[in-house]
């Protein structure tokens, strides 16, 4: 089984593309002003720009805010942060709080000014204090991991915490991060599970999978593999590489759900195609032994030889041996001791046993009792080490 990494999932929110519409006061500004909202939402953005930029000039904020949104993302214009910064900044002066937020990334890349973030700072605080929550959960990210600031986690959770109350989904997850590591406050699986559960439900997909990981565990909650597997499948319905993997081994094992096999099968394929070197090894051995799937050595081989390639030292083994019975692959002396020093030199008892057979054999290595003798050492003092544990019988 795969846990979730401890590390933080740490992104800055980005300036959306949503343009604003607000009511003017004078009605002839106010039909200019939808006539360009009309324009952009059916995609004609140079129409759009021929109807805002003259309010843009005459001070309208909402219109100066549009067109710096406009050069921002090159809709309608060639990009251009320089312009879309001096539009931003007009709107931002008139307490626009999108503006303050997209100056606030703008500063921070160094796109179309000089980097800064003390000005991204200033910007974001400014957005922040109007209840703009991208800007809010940007600040406390700030905070928290020392982005051009002194790292202060008193202030990350502050903001985190306001720009959560307003479903940001990130923050909600990060708080949960905070209060899991217990690096930085006083560990409290409490409000772990009361940021991640709220992040989950919001579709957060890591959030999925750490709550998982908690029912499965029984940590901060009641110990519940049915809820494990109920958020698993959630963060795997998402595409999450390791909740697939979850659900495959308890598919598997029978945990939490009916075992199946051909259920496993299906989640290791999907893991596995995404890299998951234990899915991939996994494959193999229920392509070996027919669980599942109808049995094929060469489709096991082709799955062993994936994770080895990644340094997988029981699926060296298990391709090794394949190469010296000729299971699935043409037979290959050579090959198979290649592979058993692969996985002897990572500590490997079996594959230290069979390479010192080989050597005890002239299989695909002369003859070498010495070599055979060290190998076989080896192999014991590794066995005691395992408790004997041996890779042919299990799914990992």
């Amino acid at each position: 089984m795969i846990y979730p990494s401890d590390s933080q999932v740490k992104k800055f929110f980005i300036a959306p593309i949503v343009f604003i519409l607000l009511c003017f006061a004078v009605p002839a500004l106010a039909d200019d002003f939808q006539d360009g909202m009309d324009a952009a939402t059916r995609g004609d953005f140079a129409m759009a720009f021929e109807k805002w930029e003259p309010l843009a000039k005459r001070g309208s904020a909402l219109a100066q805010f549009n067109l710096g949104l406009m050069y921002d993302k090159g809709e309608g214009v060639k990009r251009n942060y320089k312009i879309a910064v001096k539009w931003y900044k007009l709107a931002a002066k008139q307490g626009i709080a999108p503006a303050q937020f997209n100056l606030g990334v703008l500063y921070s890349k160094g796109k179309g000014v000089r980097q800064s973030f003390k000005k991204a700072l200033m910007f974001y605080t400014r957005a922040a204090r109007q209840g703009n929550s991208s800007a809010q959960f940007n600040l406390g990210l700030m905070y928290d991991i020392g982005e051009g600031v002194i790292p202060d986690y008193k202030r990350a959770i502050k903001w985190y915490r306001l720009a959560a109350k307003q479903n940001n989904t990130q923050a909600q997850f990060n708080l949960g991060q905070i209060y899991e590591s217990g690096e930085r406050v006083a560990q409290d699986y409490k409000k772990v599970v009361k940021w991640y559960n709220l992040a989950a439900e919001n579709g957060h997909e890591l959030a999925q999978l750490k709550l998982g990981h908690l029912f499965e565990k029984g940590i901060g909650v009641t110990k519940s593999d049915k809820k494990a597997v109920k958020w698993y499948k959630l963060a795997a319905d998402q595409g999450n590489e390791t909740a697939r993997f979850n659900l495959g081994y308890m598919y598997s094992r029978g945990i939490g759900v009916e075992q199946d096999y051909s259920e496993a099968v299906k989640w290791y394929l999907l893991s596995a195609g995404q890299g998951n070197v234990l899915a991939q090894y996994n494959l193999g051995v229920l392509y070996s032994e027919g669980r599942g799937t109808r049995q094929s050595y060469s489709k096991a081989a082709g799955w062993f030889h994936r994770a080895a390639k990644k340094g997988d030292a029981e699926a060296q083994f298990r391709l090794g041996r394949m190469y010296e019975e000729g299971d699935g692959v043409e037979k290959d002396m050579g090959k198979a001791v290649k592979l058993y020093r692969l996985a002897a030199d990572q500590g490997h008892a079996m594959a230290q046993g069979s390479l010192g057979w080989m050597y005890i054999n002239g299989k695909g290595v002369e003859e070498d009792l010495e070599e055979a003798a060290k190998w076989y050492r080896r192999s014991e003092q590794s066995l005691k080490a395992e408790n004997e544990r041996s890779p042919l019988s299990s799914l990992r």
